[in-house]
């Protein structure tokens, strides 16, 4: 019989007494747990779970400690997760040097593994989107338009009548890519088969390196990264050997713009240029970087918001048609433009319940403790804690939302507040977190709003659309970590009206 040298029996015991220690001396071991247990090696019970239930999870968690504090494992951390109106208000309300809303993201997706400190140090790319994009929407409205015809005449049928079937969500990402890059590059790069995959294949590969670096210890994830899920290293290059030539062009016309004055191009990447030029900030390298980081913010999160909204439409032929008449007396009265886009609240409404009810992730707000912390209700977070506002338990909370696990398409149209700001598509409450919640709430959602009613209207009006297969209704959700994605699989079929 085979026996095991003593120094291992040794070194197994040193581990688990090791492992014991720290768990007894883990500040966070004084708050509760949902999902599993929180011992050593056990905890990974719940983390598994976490991969493929976070949803379930956090709605036990928000369940049993409504108001309080409660922590979930993720592979390679805790997950502290704070409820109810005090906490969220302090949340909110924390200056960055205490709650870091840039290093709470950065910490989530691993991104700080990927992009130079000084990109996170100064987010001037966040303030583009703020300030300039949001004012900028009535004069991007009309490319944005006209970008959504030809595409979808490259994609979908043009003659009345005539179908074709296409998998839901890549048709419509191929969509918001198209429409997306015409107000971030502009013509022809927008066009570009190359800039495209490398737009949209960024968020995937940080989603796949996120995974990989996980399965390890914080002290060995720069390594790993820079050897092993250099994913999104290798997409920005390509995105820098893609664009440099344009950057280089643009940097000429800024040059001469300011000997006598000519114009320039109006498009996201000419603003990054602009603000990175107040910096002496101006390189290829610079661009790519923060352009990537705006579509990572913006190509999947618009489609899957979309495609979860098209599911329900396509499952209720009345919900088409109101929102369809809705669409087409709105656009004969006021054409495309925004005084158009508000005469819209049927729709304005279908939207926000889609993404109550759905959502594109489980979480409303996340930041990193930048120092020790004791919260309004005692508990004590160590500086490093990666803390969280799950959304997923207000929104489906039965005392916030009457049938709170139903689609109600005009529930915020129905509200006591009806017609109020507060319920309208873009405005955030502690109920409603799918943008975020607080000055750091989603700083790009005016135009994801204008984006999606856009091409929403446009698809009603210019075609029927239905599943393929209609036997099991609604396609279901998939979820993985903090992510909610619509089904991958299903068909749609469009027929040109």
């Amino acid at each position: 019989m085979f026996e095991l040298p003593l120094y291992v029996y040794a070194f197994v015991g040193s581990l688990a007494l090791f492992c014991l220690w720290r768990w007894k001396r883990d500040p966070l071991r004084a708050i509760p747990t949902a999902g599993g247990p929180s011992i050593p090696l056990l905890s990974y019970i719940g983390a598994f779970r976490f991969q493929r239930h976070s949803h379930e999870l956090l709605l036990e968690g928000y369940r049993k400690y409504g108001r309080s504090v409660f922590k979930v494992a993720m592979p390679d951390q805790w997950l502290v997760c704070l409820n109810g109106p005090e906490l969220i208000d302090q949340v909110r309300k924390a200056p960055e040097s205490v709650m870091s809303s840039s290093e709470g993201l950065l910490f989530l997706t691993q991104l700080a593994h990927y992009v130079p400190l000084e990109t996170t140090e100064d987010p001037y790319h966040i303030a583009v989107i703020r300030d300039r994009l949001t004012r900028q929407l009535d004069n991007v409205l009309p490319s944005m338009v006209d970008e959504l015809r030809i595409v979808c005449d490259e994609l979908l049928p043009t003659n009345q009548g005539d179908t074709v079937a296409l998998p839901g969500r890549k048709a419509i990402l191929d969509i918001v890519a198209r429409v997306v890059s015409r107000t971030f590059v502009g013509l022809p790069y927008c066009r570009n088969p190359s800039y495209l995959d490398a737009a949209v294949m960024f968020t995937l590969d940080v989603i796949k390196s996120r995974i990989i670096l996980a399965l390890f210890p914080e002290i060995m994830k720069g390594f790993v990264a820079r050897l092993i899920a250099r994913g999104p290293t290798n997409s920005i290059r390509r995105m820098a050997g893609i664009i440099g030539p344009l950057v280089r062009e643009r940097t000429a016309l800024m040059a001469k713009h300011a000997k006598d004055g000519s114009e320039l191009p109006d498009d996201m990447l000419q603003w990054l240029l602009e603000e990175g030029s107040k910096r002496n900030d101006v390189t290829v390298e610079m661009a790519a970087t923060r352009l990537q980081l705006q579509n990572f913010a913006a190509l999947h999160t618009s489609s899957s918001s979309l495609v979860h909204a098209l599911f329900h439409v396509l499952i209720d032929p009345g919900l088409v048609l109101l929102l369809r008449e809705e669409a087409r007396a709105a656009l004969e009265a006021h054409g495309w433009t925004r005084a158009a886009l508000e005469k819209m609240p049927k729709m304005d409404s279908f939207l926000k319940e889609s993404q109550r009810l759905n959502g594109i992730n489980v979480l409303g707000m996340s930041r990193r403790a930048m120092q020790d912390i004791v919260l309004a209700d005692g508990t004590f977070i160590p500086a490093g804690t990666l803390c969280v506002v799950p959304s997923y338990g207000p929104h489906h909370d039965q005392e916030k939302y009457d049938g709170a696990d139903d689609f109600k398409p005009f529930r915020f149209l129905d509200s006591k507040e009806a017609g109020s700001t507060r319920q309208q598509f873009v405005n955030t409450s502690d109920d409603f977190m799918a943008f975020g919640r607080g000055k750091h709430a989603c700083p790009g959602r005016f135009f994801a709003a204008m984006e999606l009613k856009v091409i929403l209207a446009y698809l009603l009006i210019n075609y029927e659309m239905e599943l393929r297969d209609k036997s099991t209704g609604r396609p279901a959700n998939l979820h993985f970590g903090v992510s909610i994605a619509p089904s991958p699989s299903a068909v749609i079929v469009f027929k040109k009206r």
